[in-house]
């Protein structure tokens, strides 16, 4: 079993089940000109539309998939920035990730900065990974020129293919509900699990099962037994 095989699925039961009922639009990355990559600070006197304000709803989950991926597609459930009545709006940013990860710590760092690169002109985004949170602005100025989320989905799928590993991602949004942002919970949880143990792991190099409260992470993903054998018996055949 891969570290997030179980994420990827509960994603996709999400998208086929909106798929069923009409609510998903899909776009494809590159099909419209690159909107303007730069760091951008927007005010609140600037701001037209705020995404993810934790008090409404927030979700922002990374995974990455060995198997197939979808790449290049934008899956959009509710409102672009366009139609939105509401100046805040439940958000939520799913981003997977296709290709073969074989130095997984380093895989997950290099692909999580790709992520926070991820600039654009008259959008600021703070993130909060430890809340699995995200919080967006986006500037009058870029909403009347026509910004939309294609936008971003199609320059986080642009820089995740700059990391060496990644040979494919697509991106998930919802703006339609806080229902439907809390059904991506679980599995937004279940991925930061399995993230935490992995780091648990190669950072403090601590191996004892009995006392990690990860324990039934790893009992359930067999992909992060593996990796725990190996960097015993790399501790081990290090000597003291």
């Amino acid at each position: 079993m891969g570290l997030f095989d179980e994420q990827v699925a509960a994603v996709e039961r999400f998208l086929a089940e909106e798929r069923s009922a009409g609510n998903v639009r899909e776009f494809r990355a590159g099909s419209r000109p690159a909107w303007p990559s730069e760091q951008s600070l927007v005010l609140e006197d600037d701001t037209a539309i705020e995404l993810g304000n934790p008090r409404i709803a927030s979700l922002s989950s990374l995974v990455w998939s060995e198997g197939p991926v979808e790449d290049g597609r934008i899956s959009l459930v509710g409102p672009d920035v366009s139609e939105m009545d509401e100046r805040g709006v439940p958000f939520a940013q799913v981003v997977i990730a296709g290709g073969k990860f074989t130095d997984v710590y380093e895989s997950y760092r290099d692909v999580r900065e790709a992520i926070y690169d991820t600039v654009l002109e008259g959008f600021m985004v703070r993130t909060m990974p430890s809340r699995q949170s995200i919080w967006c602005r986006i500037s009058r100025e870029a909403v009347s020129g026509g910004f939309s989320l294609e936008d971003l989905g199609d320059a986080l799928i642009w820089n995740l293919k700059t990391v060496e590993p990644v040979t494919g991602a697509e991106v998930l949004f919802v703006t339609s509900s806080v229902a439907d942002v809390e059904r991506l919970a679980p599995a937004a949880s279940g991925a930061r699990r399995v993230i935490e143990a992995l780091m648990k792991m190669y950072e403090e190099k601590n191996f004892d099962c009995e006392t990690c409260e990860y324990r039934d992470v790893c009992d359930e993903v067999m992909d992060l037994k593996k990796i725990r054998e190996r960097l015993a018996d790399q501790k081990a055949g290090a000597g003291p």
